[in-house]
Parts: C-alpha cells; sequence; structure tokens
C-alpha cells in the first residue's frame, strides 16, 4: 500500500474515534444517598394564624403594600452538633415583630414540634438580623410604613449533600 493512502487511513481511524469519543453519553449524575454523612436542610414558609385582633383594619381609600423580606436575611443553620444524631425533621415555628422602618424587633418560638432547644436558637439567630420592606398603607399621595407581625414555620431535615435553605411563603 502507498505511504500516502497508509497516512490518511490512519488520520480517518483517528477522526473516527474522536468523533465516537465525543458522542458518548454523559455518565449519569450521582443520586443522593441517605445515611450518617448528611448536612442539614432548612426550609421555611409564613403561617398564616387565626388572629383577628392582630390584623390591621382597612382604611376606605388605602391600600397596602405587603412587606418584603430582604433577599440578604440570613438563613438559619442546621445545628452542627445535631448533625450525627440523623434527626427526623424538626419544625419551629417563630413569630416576628417588624416595627415600621422594616426592622425586627422581637422574635419569639411559638413551636418547637420535636426538637431539640437548639433548633429554635438557630431560627432566633437568623431572623434577630431580618429586615423588610416595610408594610406599607398609601392613602392618596400618603405613604405610612406600619408595624407587623408575621409567622414563619421552618423545617430542619437532614440531607446528603450541602445544606440547603430554602425560604418560601
Amino acid at each position: 500500500m502507498p505511504a500516502g493512502i497508509q497516512v490518511v487511513g490512519r488520520v480517518a481511524v483517528v477522526g473516527l474515534l474522536s468523533t465516537l469519543a465525543g458522542c458518548a453519553s454523559q455518565p449519569p449524575a450521582p443520586q443522593p444517598r441517605e445515611g450518617y454523612a448528611a448536612d442539614g436542610a432548612v426550609s421555611a414558609e409564613i403561617v398564616e394564624t387565626d388572629n383577628a385582633d392582630a390584623r390591621y383594619q382597612p382604611v376606605a381609600g388605602s391600600n397596602y403594600l405587603d412587606p418584603l423580606p430582604l433577599r440578604d436575611n440570613a438563613k438559619p443553620e442546621y445545628p452542627p452538633a445535631l448533625l450525627g444524631q440523623r434527626l427526623p425533621p424538626v419544625t419551629v415555628v417563630v413569630r416576628l415583630i417588624v416595627d415600621g422602618a422594616g426592622k425586627v424587633a422581637d422574635a419569639r418560638v411559638i413551636e418547637n414540634a420535636g426538637g431539640a432547644p437548639a433548633f429554635g436558637e438557630a431560627v432566633l439567630v437568623a431572623v434577630r438580623g431580618w429586615s423588610f420592606h416595610p408594610l406599607k398603607r398609601v392613602t392618596g399621595r400618603v405613604v405610612e410604613p406600619l408595624p407587623f407581625t408575621q409567622d414563619y414555620r421552618f423545617v430542619f431535615r437532614q440531607i446528603n449533600g450541602r445544606a440547603v435553605v430554602e425560604l418560601g411563603g
């Protein structure tokens, strides 16, 4: 076989192998595994309460702008000392009293279902530093910031991988 054909044949084979290697499927992403090596995840949601006395009575001709938590509010962390205990999910409900400037004036644990005090303390450490775009009453051209009370439910879970905190509401 002439040398030129032999070189072209080798180049074609190398090119074909490169193409096939590029078409190979990627290995599947690792699946989460359960067990001892777990980090904690915390999720949260706003809790609707039946406390009608704490609600503002609407003022005729006014609109209200809902308060919004700031994006950079600290998220509670799963207490590191409890991660190795592989505990079932723990729910903590906290009541926030927020002033007219949008700062947390007071925070109290009102429910700590099935959890050690460290879970409630982790929530309080985080939420005491929270800030909000405050609740506002708009009447004509007058905008009045108002204090408000809001309950949040936090759920602490153990999952594999890194700790994830989800805030919802």
